[in-house]
């Protein structure tokens, strides 16, 4: 009896099979793939389990936005080979005299009868198998292929050294802080990471950096992953108007340079007499402390009475009860986190009466 010997190999088909990724179970090269069909249907099923694992925990560093890969693109880590969704599979079989069919399933889907290159839509962890059938009947055993599709751009978060404060549709920041681009892909991983302070040119990311001191500023951050799906939106913490920490999800986000502290006023409900150079005051004046800022705006004044005690936020109008001299510290910041230098204060309470005496003098 003539014996019967079928080679099969799948390809990615990427315009032209990409080198390393086609084989045959026949290869030696790839026997830790084929060598045990217990072992490899275990592996499966372990990735598989993995992959629920990763997709439960990965929700938060998705890409929000995604421009899937033009072209078809593989690539390996050396443990599994991802292919974005344009890549096509071909196979293909040979036989010491014809081959009839080759039939495969994808994953617990129907076996069915190859024709042309197929493509997975699907994303996550797959595995293909296939066999040749001759004009015989004779029947290969099954070969298996596991690959993972990838079709989401990396998830994009930006963080900075200090608070930023967005107020309306525009990000102030303080002059120095730092920026840090942190880029994460559930699948094939980042390849690499690119940000424009302009909107246009674009350089890629190294190191936390700082942005021009003066003028506004187009901050634009794309990702691409091993697969070339590119995310150029992300996400980007700051604090809004009501001092809460929020994630500010734009392609673009235009900032500003806020080197400008608040400038502090005190003032008094009453005019003040003014004797020997200094603010005379009755108990019943009362004072208001008040901060202007045309950038980023006043987050919050502090104050600190008669030089005791620590700062503490100003909440309504300051009286003296007590007669003696009596002081008034101030100073703001702003919602940008520039702080203000110290504007003093300073008024005495008289409340007591003139003490009279008489004596008795010598002509």
């Amino acid at each position: 009896m003539l014996k019967k010997m079928f080679i099969i190999s799948i390809c990615a088909a990427i315009g032209m099979f990409i080198s390393g990724l086609a084989y045959s179970q026949d290869d030696p090269s790839t026997t830790e793939n084929v060598a045990d069909e217990k072992k490899t249907e275990l592996a499966d099923e372990v990735k598989k389990e993995e992959l629920k694992k990763e997709d439960a925990a990965s929700t938060e560093i998705k890409g929000e936005q995604t421009i899937i890969a033009a072209n078809a693109k593989a690539y390996t880590d050396g443990k599994t080979i991802f292919v974005n969704s344009k890549v096509q599979f071909k196979l293909t079989a040979t036989d010491d005299l014809a081959i009839d069919k080759i039939e495969y399933k994808i994953d617990d889907a129907a076996v069915q009868t190859y024709q042309t290159p197929f493509s997975i839509d699907k994303e996550g962890y797959h595995t293909i198998k296939y066999a040749g059938v001759d004009k015989a009947g004779n029947k290969e055993a099954d070969k298996t292929y596991n690959v993972a599709v990838d079709s989401t751009g990396p998830a994009i978060i930006v963080s900075t050294s200090s608070p930023v404060k967005k107020i309306g549709d525009k990000v102030y920041y303080q002059k120095n802080v730092l920026f840090s681009i942190n880029a994460r892909d559930a699948l094939s991983g980042v390849n690499k990471v690119e940000y424009s302070t302009d909107g246009t040119n674009f350089q890629e990311y190294a190191a936390p950096f700082a942005v021009p001191p003066k003028g506004d500023i187009n901050l634009k951050i794309k990702a691409t992953d091993n697969v070339n799906n590119i995310t150029e939106q992300f996400t980007f913490r700051v604090v809004d108007d009501a001092g809460n920490e929020v994630d500010l999800k734009d392609a673009v986000v235009k900032m500003v340079t806020d080197e400008t502290a608040p400038v502090v006023e005190i003032k008094s409900d009453k005019e003040l007499k003014k004797i020997d150079n200094q603010n005379v005051a009755s108990t019943d004046v009362k004072y208001t402390v008040t901060a202007k800022d045309d950038e980023s705006g006043v987050a919050v004044i502090y104050c600190r009475i008669d030089g005791k005690g620590e700062f503490v936020p100003y909440k309504s109008e300051i009286q003296f009860l007590n007669n003696g001299k009596h002081q008034i510290d101030a100073r703001a910041v702003d919602k940008a986190g520039n702080m203000s230098t110290i504007t003093s204060f300073t008024v005495y309470v008289d409340i007591l009466p003139p003490n009279s005496l008489i004596e008795t003098v010598d002509k």
